[in-house]
C-alpha cells in the first residue's frame, strides 16, 4: 500500500462523556480511493451514500490501516464514535483518526484538511446499550445544528496490515406482519448490571423502561416486521413526517413462544428518534443483530424501513445438497459464521460484538472450511500478541480481547485455550514466522500456571473466573479447589505447548496430569467435577457428576475403557441421560460440542449426524442462525456455533478439521446417497469438487 503514512488528528473539545464527530472533505477533484484508520468505531460515506465501516479492530495503540475505493466521489464524510468507557467490544484508549485520499497516485488531501463537525442531534445522557458495548442511540433532529470543532494532532499509532473490508453492505427489506396501535411488550426485565456503578447514568437521563416499554402505550401506532433470517446491519430509514413526530424502535434476535420480551437478553434493543417536519434520512450508528423490528410512532409520518446487511463477502466456496435438514443447519452454520467473522472473531454480532477466545476455536474451524484460508483467525491471534493488560495480573492473558476488563476479571481457561488454538493454527497454516513471535505469551501463560500446581501435579484454586460451560458445570461449588474439566484441559494444552515450543517434557507433564485425574476423579462409572481439601487431604465430591465433565475428558484425551465410551456414547446426547439423575445435563457451549467432535474421531458419523439434527434443526428454523445455548435465553446468533458446519463435511466427506481433507472412505459413502457438495476455494491446490 503505497504513501500509508498516515497523520492522526482528534477534536480539540474536552469531554468526559462518548464523543461523535463527523470528518468531512468536499473536493474539487474526484476521489478514487483514501486510507483510513480510526478508533473507536466510523462509518464511511461517499457523496451521502455510506460504503463502509471500521476499524478492524485491534489493540490500544496500533492501527489496521484500510483501503477504500471510492469510484471518483467528490465529498467525503467519516463519521467517528469514541465511547471513553471500558467495553468488551473495543480496547480502552485515546481516539484518533488519520486519513489520505487520493486521486489515481496523486494526494488530494491529509487528515488536517478535515473539516470536524459536532452534530447535536444524538443525546448523550443516555444508558449503555449492554454491559459489554457502548452507547443507546437516541436522537432529536430538530436540533440538527452542525457545529465545526478545531482539532489537534494525535499521538499516531503503529500501523500494521490488515484484512481490508470484507462485508458487502447489501440492503434488505423487511416483511410487515402488524399494523395497527402500539402492542405493549409481553414482558418487561431488568438487566442484571443495572446496578453496577460503572453503568448508572445521571438524574434525568433517558430511561429505558420509561422512555421506551411505558411510553408506547401512549398513544402510538405501530408496524411490526420481520426478516427471513437473524441478521446483523445498520438500520435505515427514509421518513417524510406531516408533523414533529416520535419514533421508537426496538428489535429482539426471536420471539420465545411468540412473546416480545423487552431485553430478553439484557440488551437495550432500542434506538428513538424525534424528526421535524419534512424529511429525515437516518442510519444507526453501530451494527445491531435481529430478527424482528417494531416501529411506533407517535405523529403523522410515512417510514421506509431497511437493513444495510454486515456480513462477511466470501463466496460460497462450500455447498451442501441433499438432505433438507442437514442443509437447513448447515446454511445456518454458514449464516452465523458470516456475522461474526468481519474483522475478528466475535462471539456474537449484537450483545457484544467481542472476540473472545475458547469461542474462536471452534469459529476458526469454519473459517478453514468457508473460506480455505485463516486469515481472520490470524487477525484474531495477533490481537493478543500485541495486546498489553495491565488490569489483569501479568502473564495472564484476557478472555476476551480487543476490550478493557475494568472489574479486573479473566478466565484462565480461556489462556488455555490460546495455547491449544496456536497450536492448530500452526497445523492449519503452517506460519511458523508468527508462531515465532507468539512464543512469548504462551511461555507467561505457562509461567503463570505453575504457581497454582500442587503436589499431584493438578491445578488448585485457579484465580479468575473457572468457566467450563453454561451448565452446572460451572456452578461455584463445582469448578472450586481441583476442578477436573480444568485440568484436562490443562494437560492438553501442555501437549500443545510441547508442540509449539518443540520441548517434550511437557507432554511428559500431561501424561501425569491424566494419570492423577483418572486415579482422583474416575471411579469406574463416571468422572467427577471437582476435589476440595478436607483437613488437608483432597477429597474428591462423589456427588458433583456433570455431563460436560465426561465429554471435557474424552475431548482432551483421557485414557479410558470401552464400556464407558459405549455408555457415554449411547446413553448421553439429545434426549438421554434421564437413567442418570444424578449426573447434571450439559449444554451447546461447550459440552455438546466437545461430545460431537468426540464423536468424529471415534467414527461415529451417522450417529453425529443423528445428533446433529436432534440439537440444531429447530433453531435453523427459528432463526436461521445458531445458538450460545440450548434454549433461546441468551444470543442466538453465536459465532462457535458455526463448527457444525466442517462437523457435518467430516462426517460426509472426510473433511478434517484442523488438517483439511482425508480421503472420503467407506464409512463415509454409506452416508452420502443423495447428499453432495462443491468445494472450490480459488487456490487451485485446495480445489475439491465433490458433486
Amino acid at each position: 500500500m503505497n504513501d500509508a503514512k498516515l497523520n492522526f488528528i482528534w477534536a480539540e473539545n474536552d469531554t468526559a462523556g462518548f464523543e461523535e464527530y463527523i470528518f468531512e472533505y468536499a473536493s474539487d477533484t474526484a476521489v478514487t480511493r483514501m486510507l483510513i484508520a480510526a478508533v473507536d468505531y466510523y462509518q464511511v460515506f461517499a457523496d451521502e451514500k455510506f460504503i463502509s465501516f471500521g476499524p478492524e479492530r485491534t489493540a490500544a495503540n496500533y492501527a489496521r490501516l484500510r483501503e477504500i475505493k471510492l469510484n471518483g466521489a467528490k465529498k467525503i464524510q467519516v463519521k467517528v464514535i469514541s465511547y471513553h468507557v471500558p467495553c468488551y467490544s473495543c480496547d480502552l484508549q485515546q481516539p484518533f483518526f488519520g486519513a489520505k485520499l487520493f486521486n489515481g497516485k496523486k494526494v488530494i488531501a491529509e487528515s488536517a484538511d478535515f473539516v470536524c463537525y459536532e452534530t447535536a442531534a444524538r443525546r448523550r445522557n443516555v444508558p449503555r446499550y449492554s454491559f459489554q458495548r457502548g452507547f443507546t442511540e437516541v436522537y432529536d433532529f430538530t436540533v440538527n445544528e452542525k457545529k465545526i470543532v478545531p482539532t489537534r494532532s494525535v499521538k499516531a499509532p503503529a500501523v500494521i496490515r490488515g484484512n481490508g473490508d470484507t462485508c458487502m453492505y447489501k440492503e434488505a427489506t423487511f416483511r410487515l406482519t402488524y399494523s395497527g396501535e402500539a402492542v405493549p411488550f409481553d414482558e418487561v426485565r431488568e438487566v442484571w448490571w443495572k446496578d453496577n456503578p460503572l453503568y448508572k447514568t445521571a438524574p434525568g437521563s433517558f430511561d429505558p423502561i420509561k422512555d421506551i416499554a411505558d411510553e408506547i402505550k401512549n398513544g402510538y401506532t405501530e408496524r411490526a416486521y420481520e426478516l427471513k433470517d437473524l441478521s446483523t446491519g445498520f438500520i435505515k430509514l427514509e421518513i417524510t413526517a406531516r408533523i414533529q413526530t416520535e419514533i421508537i424502535l426496538v428489535f429482539e434476535e426471536i420471539l420465545p413462544d411468540g412473546k416480545w420480551i423487552y431485553r430478553r437478553s439484557n440488551n437495550n434493543d432500542f434506538i428513538k428518534l424525534t424528526v421535524p417536519v419534512g424529511q429525515t434520512f437516518f442510519l444507526s450508528s453501530e451494527p445491531y443483530a435481529f430478527k424482528y423490528l417494531k416501529i411506533c410512532v407517535k405523529g403523522d409520518a410515512d417510514i421506509t424501513a431497511r437493513i444495510v446487511l454486515l456480513q462477511n463477502d466470501f463466496a460460497d466456496y462450500v455447498k451442501l445438497v441433499g438432505d433438507e435438514k442437514l442443509v437447513k443447519i448447515f446454511d445456518a452454520a454458514k449464516n452465523t459464521f458470516r456475522q461474526n467473522s468481519l474483522d475478528i472473531f466475535t462471539d456474537c454480532p449484537g450483545r457484544e460484538r467481542a472476540g473472545w477466545l475458547c469461542d474462536s476455536y471452534f469459529t476458526a474451524i469454519s473459517e478453514r472450511l468457508f473460506t480455505g484460508k485463516n486469515d481472520t483467525e490470524r487477525t484474531f491471534l495477533e490481537n493478543y500478541v500485541l495486546g498489553t493488560y495491565p488490569e489483569i495480573p501479568e502473564k495472564m492473558i484476557p478472555d476476551c480481547f480487543p476490550a478493557e476488563h475494568h472489574d479486573h476479571s479473566f478466565i484462565p481457561n480461556w489462556a488455555m485455550w490460546f495455547i491449544i488454538e496456536l497450536n492448530e493454527y500452526l497445523i492449519r497454516t503452517e506460519d511458523t514466522a508468527f508462531i515465532s513471535r507468539a512464543k512469548n505469551k504462551a511461555e507467561g501463560i505457562l509461567d503463570f500456571f505453575l504457581e497454582y500446581e500442587n503436589e499431584f501435579g493438578l491445578l488448585e484454586n485457579l484465580p479468575g473466573w473457572i468457566f467450563v460451560e453454561w451448565s452446572m458445570a460451572n456452578a461455584p461449588d463445582f469448578v472450586s479447589g481441583v476442578n477436573f474439566p480444568s485440568n484436562m484441559l490443562y494437560a492438553m494444552m501442555l501437549d500443545a505447548a510441547a508442540n509449539l515450543l518443540g520441548r517434550q517434557s511437557y507432554s511428559r507433564k500431561a501424561d501425569k496430569i491424566r494419570s492423577e485425574i483418572i486415579r482422583l476423579a474416575f471411579d469406574g462409572e463416571f468422572f467427577r467435577d471437582n476435589a476440595l481439601r478436607e483437613n488437608g487431604s483432597l477429597v474428591t465430591q462423589s456427588e458433583h457428576i456433570t455431563e460436560t465433565c465426561q465429554y471435557y475428558a474424552l475431548f482432551t484425551g483421557i485414557k479410558t475403557s470401552a464400556d464407558y465410551d459405549l455408555k457415554i456414547m449411547n446413553e448421553f446426547g439429545p434426549g438421554k441421560g434421564k437413567n442418570f439423575p444424578n449426573v447434571h445435563k450439559s449444554n451447546m457451549f461447550i459440552g455438546n460440542y466437545l461430545r460431537l467432535l468426540w464423536l468424529c474421531r471415534k467414527g461415529e458419523y451417522k450417529k453425529v449426524l443423528d445428533e446433529s439434527v436432534d440439537y440444531f434443526y429447530c433453531m435453523a428454523e427459528k432463526t436461521g442462525t445458531l445458538w450460545e445455548n440450548d434454549t433461546p435465553s441468551a444470543s442466538c446468533n453465536h459465532g462457535f456455533a458455526s463448527v457444525i458446519a466442517p462437523i457435518i463435511m467430516e462426517c460426509l466427506f472426510g473433511y478434517k478439521t484442523v488438517r483439511n481433507f482425508e480421503p472420503v472412505t467407506e464409512k463415509h459413502t454409506e452416508l452420502i446417497k443423495g447428499i453432495s457438495a462443491i468445494f472450490s476455494y480459488p487456490e487451485k491446490s485446495n480445489r475439491i469438487h465433490l458433486l
